[in-house]
């Protein structure tokens, strides 16, 4: 399956919330290899992609938050003007609905990643998965 597992987490606004995830991961040897924060008044929706998503989730929790695994798709695409743009095509054909996404690299050439998370995760997985898409595997994630 081409799902990879996500880190979500609450994070209060106030000043050193987010230093304090991202010292935790790493007294734990945990890269973040991206990430997406979404802001509310007192609070922040911290979605981590890590090299190691179980010790990650591990280290946060004895640290004290609440941490949530989701399912998102990570897509390779070219890293040029239309890259992102074929892909939107795909998802446009099967009708499939994005709930957010964001994007990152981490060292392959010329490629940007992509990561999804639909309204069903499942079905997007199962359609996109007939597609010749380039998909970012966990093992990719570890071995990054």
């Amino acid at each position: 399956m081409q799902q990879i597992t996500q880190l979500s987490l609450f994070v209060e606004n106030r000043p050193g919330a987010l230093s304090e995830v991202c010292n935790v991961l790493k007294q734990s040897s945990i890269n973040i290899h991206a990430l997406s924060l979404a802001d509310t008044q007192q609070f922040g929706i911290l979605r981590l992609l890590v090299s190691d998503a179980d010790a990650g989730k591990d280290a946060l929790e004895k640290a004290g938050f609440v941490v949530k695994r989701n399912k998102v798709l990570a897509i390779s695409v070219p890293d040029c003007a239309g890259g992102l743009a074929g892909v939107l095509e795909k998802i446009d054909n099967y009708k499939l609905s994005v709930e957010y996404m964001y994007a990152f690299t981490f060292g392959r050439a010329e490629r940007a990643v992509i990561v999804f998370r639909f309204g069903d995760q499942e079905d997007a997985a199962d359609k996109l998965a007939a597609e010749k898409l380039d998909f970012v595997t966990q093992e990719m994630l570890a071995n990054a």
